[in-house]
């Protein structure tokens, strides 16, 4: 087996998970669990307590309410960093009540979530910061969302990764990102290429792959067996609706993609959900969004 290219692997050295311990943002805890263990990362465990909770309480019950609620937080959070010793990841407990300042201030490679159903996207684990995180967060975001088929072990398989490849050349950090898990799980890895023309000519179709077959090249180093597992796709149509058919149809374990870096005040009045949140939205498998 030839020799990871330490030029291709990426850096993962502090995780955070974030959790509010519902079954659906602990979804994301075998993802994070395996890609620590994968990169000998360290794993911190961030319950974020949701902001308003407190004000739907009523004042009398706040006591014995608050406490019951600590003793459950204080068996969930001993679950998970039990799971993390099991797995020989380093897990660290966080607690704090604003998901943004945790980002800022600690200085992580990845940050792991779970999503609800309810609501799509905006209703992440944490309230309404879902798209904020993964448009803001200063590093790659993995999101488990509310399509992701239900993992019914600890043991998560990444054998198929899908990169929806935007522009060529590609300058998109993403790249690296996609590259280095498929190294690292020694996974297949697609790259497809998706123009809004329907009803392309052979000529049209024969342009758009060419290009695609140089992002191989300026990509994956030569001596990688990845050269190997690597193809190349083309998808017709509405992005969003492409890489989500080819997701589910080529069965992909993950997808890895660029979004767009966007300022606080643009990131919470975006005009209409663009390409990245709705793939993140429905996609059937966790996606990895790398600014």
């Amino acid at each position: 087996m030839t020799p990871l290219d330490p030029k291709s692997r990426v850096a993962l050295k502090k995780i955070m998970l974030a959790t509010d311990f519902s079954p659906q943002s602990e979804a994301a805890l075998p993802y994070a669990l395996t890609i620590a263990r994968q990169y000998g990362s360290e794993l911190f465990v961030a319950h974020v307590i949701s902001p308003g909770i407190a004000d739907r309480i009523a004042p009398e019950s706040t006591p014995r309410i608050s406490q019951e609620a600590q003793e459950l937080n204080r068996r969930n959070m001993e679950r998970i960093l039990s799971a993390g010793r099991e797995w020989g990841v380093s897990c660290q407990p966080l607690i704090w009540d604003v998901l943004q300042d945790m980002i800022q201030q600690n200085g992580f490679d990845l940050i792991v979530l779970g999503a609800h159903g309810r609501g799509g996207l905006r209703k992440l684990l944490l309230g309404s910061v879902a798209e904020k995180v993964f448009r803001l967060a200063p590093c790659p975001v993995l999101t488990v969302g509310p399509q992701t088929s239900e993992i019914q072990s600890m043991n998560v398989r990444l054998e198929h990764i899908l990169y929806p490849l935007e522009f060529v050349p590609d300058t998109s950090e993403a790249a690296a990102y996609a590259v280095s898990f498929a190294e690292e799980y020694h996974a297949k890895l697609t790259c497809v290429k998706v123009s809004e023309k329907t009803d392309p000519s052979p000529d049209v179709a024969a342009g758009l792959q060419e290009p695609v077959k140089h992002w191989i090249d300026d990509h994956i180093p030569p001596e990688s067996r990845l050269h190997e597992r690597t193809s190349i796709e083309l998808g017709f149509g509405p992005a969003t609706e492409a890489i989500l058919k080819f997701a589910r149809d080529r069965g992909a374990d993950l997808i890895v993609m660029g979004v767009r870096r966007l300022e606080p005040v643009m990131a919470a009045h975006l005009p209409q959900p663009d390409t990245a949140y709705e793939v993140v939205r429905a996609a059937p498998c966790p996606v990895l969004t790398v600014q």
